[in-house]
């Protein structure tokens, strides 16, 4: 197709392009025009001093990561909503259906944005919500670390319990230290009975030597203990330490949470229209380039269902033809019978598309004389042009058809010389 037909299909189906976009435009309007009226507040949070401060739990490349999704995941907390909605008065569902979080481009600031129908309270919705989200990460994180520093706790009194308990079943006090005692006192003695041997004085040095025996018994009793005993101590060196670090992460979280408690920490906007008349144009415009799009899609589909219809009936009428053309002549009728059809050569249908009106002078003849006598009708000349039923008026395509058809039958006809031996006996038939 070229570009004039498409002119002329869009000029034909003019009031499918202009009817559907004018109608989705106005169904668009109506909508903007009578939906309620919604206000939308945004609470901001800003976090340089809780995400990757000295003290802060958000820290490395992740951080900003991180802390907005501990804040979406806060904000959507059924704690949080419902706390929110005892304070503000609105309803759970408005908190949860029409409150947005979103990353302020790349920095750690976070947006809290809430849409009510009421313009005053939306800015304290908004404000109320961003709070509680905000104190409830640390809140629970304060929580966490409580307990941590609770079991760590237990851990060093269980510990401290367990290294009581050896030395009182012991006995010698602090096991180390007494065995650093015994073998001291082996030690001295041994000396002692050096100098005594090397004074010449052996009752003494036989003395001592006792002593000595004795005190290494001490010393190798005290020392089979110190295994488990040194096992318990290092034990309770880990419980303290673990203990140590739960409270420092205790001390971080409260010193995020009094952060995170500073009013200016969260500043909010007050509510704004939602739609005005800019925000219906932009919504308004897209439906309506849609809707002609779609008015595009049905004008073609209807072009091509009667594209497809045309074709059929095309083929039928020249079925049609073809069939008339393949019927065997009938002999002439009396003059008593009815009239046969009119009928024209394909010749003379074309002339009758381009011949001109006839002259004035022409007298049609009347049905007398045009009525052939019963004893003089001469017999159809078997030189006669094949004839056939004028087509109804259709389309040139169809025209041309037919008489393409007609053209084919009567080259059939010449070449068949059946054709005149019957047309030569149609005189005798007649007057028989």
């Amino acid at each position: 197709m070229e570009i004039a037909d498409y002119l002329k299909v869009a000029r034909r189906r003019l009031w499918i392009l202009v009817l559907v976009p004018v109608l989705a435009a106005g169904a668009a309007l109506t909508y903007g025009l009578l939906s309620p009226r919604t206000y939308s507040a945004t609470a901001t949070v800003l976090t340089p001093s809780l995400v990757g401060a000295q003290y802060s739990q958000f820290t490395g490349p992740q951080a900003i990561d991180q802390f907005v999704s501990a804040f979406a995941a806060s904000a959507a907390d059924p704690t949080v909503i419902a706390q929110t909605a005892t304070e503000t008065g609105a309803s759970s569902e408005d908190l949860t259906d029409n409150v947005s979080v979103a990353q302020v481009g790349a920095s750690s600031n976070v947006t809290l944005t809430y849409s009510g129908e009421d313009q005053k309270t939306s800015s304290e919705v908004a404000h109320a919500l961003a709070t509680n989200a905000l104190v409830n990460i640390y809140s629970a994180q304060g929580k966490i670390a409580g307990l941590q520093a609770d079991a760590a706790k237990k851990g060093v009194d269980a510990a401290n319990k367990a290294v009581n308990d050896y030395v009182t079943k012991v006995g010698v006090g602090e096991p180390s230290a007494a065995y650093t005692a015994a073998i001291s006192q082996v030690t001295w003695l041994q000396q002692t009975q050096a100098t005594y041997a090397a004074s010449g004085d052996k009752s003494a040095a036989s003395l001592i030597r006792g002593s000595i025996a004795s005190a290494q018994k001490q010393a190798q009793t005290i020392g089979a203990t110190l295994p488990q005993y040194n096992t318990l101590v290092n034990a309770q060196t880990l419980a303290n330490e673990a203990y140590q670090s739960a409270l420092g992460d205790q001390r971080k979280v409260q010193v995020q949470a009094a952060a995170a408690a500073d009013p200016e920490v969260i500043t909010t906007t007050d509510a704004e229209p939602d739609r005005t008349g800019a925000s219906t144009v932009k919504l308004v415009v897209p439906v309506a380039g849609a809707a002609v799009l779609f008015a595009i899609i049905v004008i073609a589909l209807f072009e091509f269902i009667a594209a497809v219809r045309r074709q059929q009936s095309g083929r039928e009428l020249e079925g049609k033809h073809v069939a008339t053309d393949t019927v065997p002549a009938e002999p002439a009728a009396h003059d008593t019978a009815e009239a046969p059809a009119e009928v024209v050569t394909a010749e003379e249908e074309s002339a009758d598309e381009v011949a001109p009106a006839s002259a004035p002078d022409a007298v049609p003849a009347t049905a007398e004389e045009d009525r052939p006598d019963a004893g003089s009708q001469e017999p159809a000349s078997s030189t006669a042009p094949p004839t056939h039923p004028r087509p109804a008026r259709t389309s040139k395509k169809a025209r041309r058809a037919a008489a393409r058809a007609a053209a084919r039958e009567r080259a059939n006809e010449e070449q068949e010389p059946e054709h005149e031996a019957s047309t030569e006996r149609t005189p005798s038939m007649v007057d028989a």
